[in-house]
């Protein structure tokens, strides 16, 4: 059976990236675009989120292979083949946008995605071979996740957390030289994408609260309340030293969208899968349910579809098609400025109906 609350909030990170990152015209709408640098906007925890749903589904997953027998053998090539698939899913995206091979990003979204599910997938394995009480469990990752934040302001900190200087920049320069999303930054490189391994723990932590069998659900509810509240406490004292930066994925940044997240994730989790109240979230939970697919297409969309350049009769240039779109249906009756967000909302629409399409047939596209 699924987790409900798992796919709602899962559902609703790939809602807020369908907006985000599709604007009919760039209007400055200032919480749906990403923190130039410090700070935090809306948008901003979007991807993280994304990142803390995969650590949940973790020991969930692997606790049902266990179950019906799968060796840890067959778990790990699975989790190997998993990783692989993703990464690769991301260099193809890359190439898309730039098929020179000797100047090709390396890293991206996926990329992170896949490093992260494979070292979170076989910690959690390891950990729960050598002890597979819950609760150990649980303070092993939870204090992994510490140490990894911790570790990354003490190091980092030396370097300054400024643009240019800053410890994930010299790396990714270093060893990534030509092959970074900008020339001389990457905001999925090596330094950050390790650090957000401990986002992918937090999200394993509560994969374990939700399964423990030992534990009532209103204890289940408690454990993942307080451990949001902690956090996000936590994450505003630790920005007084490691301002909140999503491009550095600083410790502070970590600490507060793993805090949010909790906290969101007990709201739902009350209300759909306790109080079972989920029917009128469904379209959500269908946009949920095969994440990595619709990344994808909307990727592949954002990189050929919306590239293609035509005559705007409404500004007399030449512009892509989704600005094309909504200077020419949009913008006519909605003016200058709703009009970008109701392209973005429509389009986001467009994509429930597809999704909810595809669930209600069952039909769920996995990697």
């Amino acid at each position: 059976m699924r987790i409900k609350s798992i796919d709602i909030v899962r559902g609703l990170a790939i809602l807020l990236m369908i907006i985000v990152n599709n604007p009919g015209v760039k209007r400055g709408y200032i919480q749906l675009e990403h923190a130039t640098w410090n700070g935090v906007t809306l948008a901003d925890f979007a991807f993280p989120f994304f990142i803390i749903c995969m650590g949940v589904s973790i020991p969930i997953s692997i606790n049902n292979k266990i179950k019906k027998g799968v060796s840890n053998n067959k778990i790990i090539i699975d989790i190997i083949r998993r990783s692989a698939i993703m990464i690769l899913f991301g260099l193809f995206l890359n190439y898309l946008s730039n098929r020179d091979l000797n100047t090709i990003r390396i890293m991206g979204v996926l990329q992170r995605l896949g490093i992260t599910y494979l070292i979170g997938s076989l910690l959690y394995l390891g950990i729960r071979k050598l002890n597979n009480k819950n609760n150990n469990i649980v303070s092993i990752l939870l204090s992994i996740s510490l140490v990894i934040i911790a570790l990354y302001y003490i190091i980092a900190k030396p370097y300054g957390f400024e643009m240019e200087g800053n410890l994930a920049q010299i790396v990714d320069i270093r060893l990534l030289n030509g092959h970074l999303h900008k020339p001389n930054f990457d905001p999925e490189g090596l330094i950050t994408t390790i650090v957000s391994v401990s986002s992918v723990l937090i999200g394993s932590v509560l994969g374990c609260i939700i399964t423990d069998k030992n534990k009532s659900e209103k204890n289940k509810l408690t454990s993942m309340i307080l451990i949001g509240v902690i956090f996000t406490i936590g994450a505003f004292l630790f920005n007084n030293y490691f301002l909140f930066n999503k491009r550095l994925w600083s410790s502070s940044f970590v600490l507060l969208t793993g805090g949010v997240f909790s906290i969101i994730l007990s709201v739902f989790y009350y209300i759909c899968d306790m109080k079972k109240k989920y029917k009128p979230l469904v379209p959500i939970i269908a946009l949920g349910s095969s994440p990595i697919f619709i990344y994808m297409m909307l990727e592949i969309i954002s990189k050929t579809l919306w590239k293609v350049n035509i005559l705007s009769d409404f500004t007399n240039e030449v512009v892509g098609l989704r600005t094309w779109i909504t200077y020419e249906f949009i913008t006519p009756w909605a003016g200058n400025f709703y009009d970008s967000i109701i392209f973005s909302s429509l389009y986001a629409v467009i994509w429930i109906i597809i999704m909810l399409y595809m669930y209600r047939k069952n039909k769920f596209i996995k990697i």
